[in-house]
């Protein structure tokens, strides 16, 4: 038998074990206490608190978008959003399977979209414009899907559908690069936010001021009753320079063809039209583009997503010429009388450079060459200029930078130079280069907007307007908040003589010239046409720069038609009816 004593021993030893253990595992537990109390208690704490109360943000409606004139060319419709609230789905296998189903969702999208939610206890998006049908069905069934909520957002509804796509833009939803330039102005992922336009433009303006909703749940997620509550602020609304009339007539009036009309004051700058064809609708970005339709829109060979008044660069052709002869004018090379012959062509070195007309114009003055258009007598005048005085005198008429339009990502257009060329090119600048350069072919690109500059300094006396389409912005109860008014405009050093030369050369080229087809019995028209030649089997773009007014009203004109389908100076004819249109009806 084991003695006593030996017993005793192993059941202190044991007693002693089992102390130690317990000593230790209470130890372990104040541990964790301290833990929980001291490092997580304030986040268990507000997770305590959101699992019974939940904010629930209330959507604000954008501003509208008004031409000068008041006429609505936005509007907001009511739609409904489905949305999860992560804190509350505890099995969310189960749950987003059954939702992705119905939302016809891809199960892994709707995963990534709650892992980066930025706060569990807010509603995450997963679809947006969910039909009425699909609303019910899950109100109806509200225990079955835990944490999902129906939200009430307004839908931005482009009323005229495609009309100025460019000049309005669209919505889209906003990304990491423009939440980080958001900071500040409430901007939230999930949220839609201008894309490009006067909708990116305006953006802060327009986007209002989100609300919010307090209300007190159960374990289920489901409301029991609001706790507070705070009204969204609708955005301001957005006055511009457009007249919705005009830009109907000039959208009608180009068609389909690829290309821009521009209409706008020369002496403000004010745009009273934009139109960059071919165009989108921005719509279908509002109530969710489909992946498809997207991917037609990015590839399309056409472009339709690139506004081509501010951002497409051409070659302007002979719409350069008043420049060139500007140019001439001022620095003395020639006075308006002196003549040059036009046999047709020119020859320098062993190059020919032709003229438009075969049998040519003969012996030819300065106005008649404007009015005819004649390239053989700006080949001659280009030569005695020189390369440096006709870009000196592109760049006075405001060529080779930005305008300044309120749209943003607007191309510079460019001016080459005997520089440039050595150093992109490896070659000197020859005598063909700079009589390519006085009929506005080779390497010289100006985008439409520019040239409405150009045209407006000849229409209003030599002064440099800078395009605008903002007219002002007010506040949703009609409180100004900010007016645009034209910018100083800078004066081009051109003298009174040669600015009537110009125009009185200007009014031939539309009565009797190259620019017949704009003439109107409407209105008196004067203008420059222009076709810019491009590489072999390419069709030609054709240009019209133009003006006109009457006793209240003062217009210049582009029109830009780019690889010329027809066989006649088409551009003309476009200014022409739409001059017609507008100063016959008296718009505006």
């Amino acid at each position: 038998m084991v003695p006593v004593r030996g017993k005793r021993k192993r059941f202190e030893t044991r007693i002693k074990i089992l102390w130690v253990v317990i000593v230790c595992s209470f130890l372990i537990l104040l541990a964790r206490i301290a833990w929980l109390q001291l490092i997580e208690g304030e986040r268990y704490l507000r997770i305590s608190k959101n699992s019974r109360l939940q904010l629930l943000p209330l959507p604000c409606t954008r501003g509208l978008i008004l031409d000068r004139n008041g006429k609505k060319l936005t509007h907001n419709e009511a739609s409904f959003s489905v949305g999860v609230i992560p804190s509350n789905v505890s099995n969310p296998d189960h749950l987003l399977d059954r939702l992705a189903i119905i939302l016809k969702l891809d199960k892994k999208a709707i995963l990534e979209r709650i892992r980066r939610a930025p706060n569990p206890f807010k509603p995450v998006v997963l679809k947006k414009n969910v039909g009425m049908s699909t609303v019910t069905f899950l109100l109806e069934r509200e225990e079955e899907f835990p944490g999902v909520v129906i939200i009430a957002q307004p839908v931005r509804t482009y009323l005229y559908g495609g009309l100025a796509s460019h000049l309005l833009g669209h919505l889209g939803e906003v990304n990491q690069a423009e939440l980080a330039l958001s900071s500040g102005y409430g901007i939230e992922l999930g949220d839609l936010v201008g894309k490009m336009g006067v909708e990116k433009v305006c953006n802060r303006y327009l986007q209002g001021e989100k609300g919010g909703k307090q209300i007190e749940v159960d374990a289920h997620g489901r409301a029991l009753r609001t706790i507070s509550e705070k009204d969204p602020v609708p955005g301001h609304s957005l006055y511009l320079t457009i007249d919705l009339r005009m830009q109907e007539i000039a959208e009608k009036e180009l068609g389909e063809r690829k290309g821009v009309v521009l209409i706008g004051d020369p002496y403000t700058g004010g745009i009273f039209a934009l139109v960059s064809y071919p165009g989108f609708d921005p719509n279908l970005f509002s109530w969710g583009i489909s992946e498809s339709e997207w991917n037609r829109l990015r590839d399309e060979p056409l472009h339709p997503l690139e506004n081509r008044a501010t951002r497409g660069e051409y070659p302007l052709g002979s719409a350069i010429k008043v420049i060139t002869a500007s140019a001439a004018l001022e620095e003395g090379i020639i006075s308006k009388e002196d003549t040059f012959f036009c046999g047709g062509n020119f020859t320098i070195g062993n190059r020919v450079f032709k003229g438009w007309k075969e049998e040519g114009h003969g012996e030819i003055n300065l106005e008649e060459a404007i009015i005819h258009s004649c390239n053989v007598y700006f080949y001659q005048l280009g030569l005695r200029l020189g390369v440096k005085r006709i870009i000196r005198y592109a760049s006075l008429f405001g060529l080779g930078k930005p305008t300044g339009i309120d749209l943003g990502s607007e191309k510079p257009g460019f001016l080459p130079t005997r520089d440039w060329k050595k150093k992109h090119k490896g070659e000197a600048w020859y005598g063909g280069d700079t009589v390519n350069l006085s009929i506005g072919q080779g390497y010289i690109l100006v985008t439409p907007v520019q040239m409405l500059k150009v045209i407006s300094v000849i229409a209003n006396g030599g002064y440099l307007i800078r395009p605008y389409l903002i007219k002002k912005i007010v506040s949703p109860r009609g409180d100004l908040i900010k007016e645009f008014q034209p910018p100083k405009m800078e004066r081009v050093p051109l003298s009174s003589a040669t600015l009537n030369f110009l125009r009185r050369s200007l009014r031939g080229v539309v009565r009797e010239g190259t620019g017949w087809r704009a003439e109107s019995k409407t209105v008196e028209i004067s203008g420059k046409t222009g076709t810019a030649e491009l590489s072999e089997g390419e069709k030609p773009h054709n240009w019209f720069i133009g003006y006109a007014s009457s006793t209240h009203l003062r217009l210049a004109i582009v029109v830009l038609v780019e690889n010329r389908e027809e066989d006649i100076q088409i551009a003309p004819q476009i200014a022409g009816k739409i001059f017609s249109q507008i100063f016959e009806k008296n718009v505006p």
